[in-house]
């Protein structure tokens, strides 16, 4: 592939960027009038927003990184450090940024690249497009793999993702592994993250010297302890806490889907995809009252519209948005059957709702009141003294102190008379899971060095990782995981609503170096189509790679005649080494 395209006019940019969508469009001819009757053109201007340093230091490098190299492109760029939940309110609900650096917490499933891109998700919340993203072709292709059987799926997910490469709406950098330590007495794989780690780590063999007393797990960050919504995405939390108090129907551990609440799933594909879920017997939530079909179908039309029918186009809950819409109807059957009918949608997609977490409709039916535009009680509540059906409940929480959990003796999987998942041989070791907050990395690591945790939970900066290492009675500790750091641009934005000028800022960071700079090697970079959105498996086969992992220059600095010469490519002219609009 080449460079950037064919060479542009500055008309045939503007056209060109008719495909993002009207409102862009707008923008742009509205500029062009104000340029034209008042201002000569203007450097383009771009403001980079992330975490500050100290929430996430590899983050606000690869923000500085960035910065610096737009500045050396010739364009006035700017950053801004903000909390991680002010971050999440500007790019996820107020759209309020030109280009953000994140780390995403990993997609689930092809399938999930819909919800970040389809146009139809362009006016919601939450991770439904926050890019403003508005493509016909790409609609199209999204739409195709949801229907398609796996042979020809696989066909459509390449085309799709090299059509994405061409159009840039975000790109991914790199997939960091994750580091922490342990008790070195204590066997564990990996930093725990998701409920399976969890559930691992209390069930091996060698921990048998532990007595009953909790799993003291380190964690540190501000407000983790104010808000245990699982439906929402605008705060900070500790990985794999709401999975422990919240089960959903199926879990999918590594490559398989395992029955969780569901005892069975048949599936009817004669003519339209139905499934008929039946639970296990005896589901019991926290405060004792049973979990039936009723709370099941609940949950699904409650995260469709957590206004219950008072706001005529609904308040969709934003976390488990694109999951939902593959559900055309759920009906309850009786009390431990629900029938789910899906259209054309193909099974494996279709699995996806089953992962969502089930609610009690006896706690979250009274959250529906309207409170604020496209904002319902269940969206703004902190869900103190949650009630779940998970492993573990909720016994008590200390602000920025501590989290404790209790072991749930009526969990079905507790009873080892059930027919339950390999893993949970023998579970469990501990007496329940404590959470001890520390307000930074440093201070997290002396407890563990201090014997006052068994493990850490959530990413050690690299730049204290030979703390851990060198700490006498801790092991260090290393897993991979589907988290992502992404760079996104805000279509709306004049400039960024061009295709080839996104494909350009895309090049405008070395992968390679920066996993080697700024991860310490403990990182992939994204260098194919499907890893640059998401999805760094090698299930997908390309004939050549992609040119936006092609950094114009050497070691992370930029060779400046190669980068104008891209953007000269494209229709973009320099005066007094500014890139101009």
């Amino acid at each position: 592939m080449d460079d950037g395209g064919p060479p542009l006019t500055r008309r045939e940019l503007v056209a060109g960027a008719g495909i993002t969508g009207a409102s862009s469009l707008a923008g742009c001819t509205e500029r062009l009038w104000s340029q034209a009757e008042n201002n000569g053109p203007k450097q383009v201007s771009l403001s980079i927003k992330t975490v500050p340093a100290d929430d996430d230091v590899v983050a606000a490098k690869i923000l500085s990184q960035l910065r610096e190299n737009f500045r050396a492109a010739g364009i006035d760029a700017t950053h801004e450090p903000v909390a991680e939940a002010d971050l999440y309110r500007d790019v996820l609900l107020q759209e309020n940024y030109d280009v953000f650096v994140l780390r995403h917490s990993g997609l689930d499933e092809y399938d999930a690249v819909r919800g970040l891109l389809h146009s139809r998700f362009v006016s919601e919340r939450g991770w439904q497009n926050p890019f403003n993203y508005s493509d016909v072709t790409a609609d199209e292709h999204l739409e195709t793999q949801r229907r398609t059987d796996e042979s020809k799926r696989t066909e459509t997910l390449r085309e799709l993702f090299e059509y994405l490469e061409t159009t840039a709406p975000y790109t991914v950098v790199a997939y960091p592994y994750q580091f922490g330590g342990s008790r070195r007495s204590l066997d564990v794989s990996r930093p725990p993250r998701r409920l399976v780690d969890y559930v691992d780590i209390m069930s091996r063999e060698g921990n048998d010297w532990v007595d009953d007393r909790p799993l003291e797990v380190g964690v540190y960050g501000e407000g983790l302890t104010q808000r245990l919504n699982p439906i929402v995405v605008d705060r900070n939390r500790i990985e794999g806490l709401l999975e422990l108090l919240y089960d959903p129907l199926v879990r999918r551990l590594d490559d398989e889907i395992v029955p969780w609440l569901a005892d069975s799933i048949d599936w009817d594909e004669t003519e339209r995809l139905e499934a008929e879920v039946r639970l296990r017997d005896g589901l019991l939530w926290h405060d004792g009252t049973d979990l039936d079909a009723e709370d099941v179908a609940f949950t699904i039309e409650f995260l469709t519209d957590t206004s219950q029918g008072e706001v005529d186009s609904g308040v969709p809950a934003p976390r488990y948005r694109g999951r939902v819409t593959l559900v055309d109807d759920v009906t309850v059957v009786d009390t431990r059957t629900v029938r789910f009918s899906f259209g054309d949608t193909v099974r494996p997609v279709a699995t996806r709702v089953f992962t969502v977490p089930v609610l009690p409709e006896h706690v979250w039916d009274d959250r529906s009141t309207v409170v604020a535009d496209r904002r319902t009680e269940a969206l703004v509540t902190d869900n103190e003294g949650p009630i779940g059906s998970g492993l573990f409940s909720f016994e008590e929480s200390t602000a920025d102190t501590e989290i404790v959990l209790d072991s749930f003796d009526d969990h079905v999987f507790r009873r080892t008379t059930a027919d339950r998942p390999d893993l949970f041989e023998n579970f469990s070791q501990f007496d329940g899971i404590r959470f001890q907050i520390a307000p930074n990395p440093g201070a997290m690591i002396e407890t563990l060095v201090d014997g006052e945790i068994d493990v850490t939970v959530g990413d050690v900066p690299t730049d204290q990782a030979d703390t851990i290492r060198a700490a006498s009675d801790v092991s260090a500790i290393t897993g991979r995981t589907d988290a992502f750091y992404m760079i996104g641009y805000n279509v709306q934005h004049p400039q960024l609503s061009n295709p080839h000028f996104r494909r350009i800022l895309s090049r405008l960071i070395d992968r390679e170096h920066t996993v080697t700079e700024f991860f310490d090697g403990m990182a992939e970079p994204a260098t194919t189509y499907s890893s640059l959105f998401g999805f760094p498996d090698e299930d997908l086969e390309y004939e050549e790679s992609p040119s936006t992992v092609v950094f114009p220059g050497t070691d992370g600095e930029l060779s400046i005649p190669r980068v104008r010469s891209l953007f000269a490519d494209v229709g973009y002219r320099y005066e007094n080494d500014q890139l101009l609009e």
